[in-house]
C-alpha cells in the first residue's frame, strides 16, 4: 500500500460525502407507491421516522440520526 493511501485509510477520507439526512439513516422508514395505472413508476410515499413515529421529508436531519449501514436507502 503506498504512503498515500496508507494515510486516507488513517484519515478515514471519502471521496465523496453522503450527507447525513433522514433518507440515509436507519430510522427512516417509507411505502412505495406508483406514478401511474400501469406501475412503470415507483415512488416513496408516507416519510416518516420510526423512533419519533412522525412524517419526515428526504433531506431532513436531526440530533438522533444513525447512518444506514451500506449507505444509501
Amino acid at each position: 500500500m503506498s504512503r498515500q493511501s496508507e494515510a486516507k485509510t488513517r484519515q478515514g477520507y471519502v471521496p465523496k460525502a453522503e450527507p447525513a439526512t433522514c433518507m440515509n439513516c436507519t430510522h427512516f422508514a417509507y411505502d412505495m407507491d406508483w406514478y401511474d395505472e400501469a406501475k412503470q413508476y415507483p415512488r416513496e410515499v408516507n416519510l416518516c421516522c420510526t423512533l419519533g413515529d412522525f412524517a419526515v421529508k428526504n433531506m431532513a436531519t436531526c440530533n438522533l440520526f444513525e447512518r444506514k449501514i451500506g449507505g444509501g436507502k
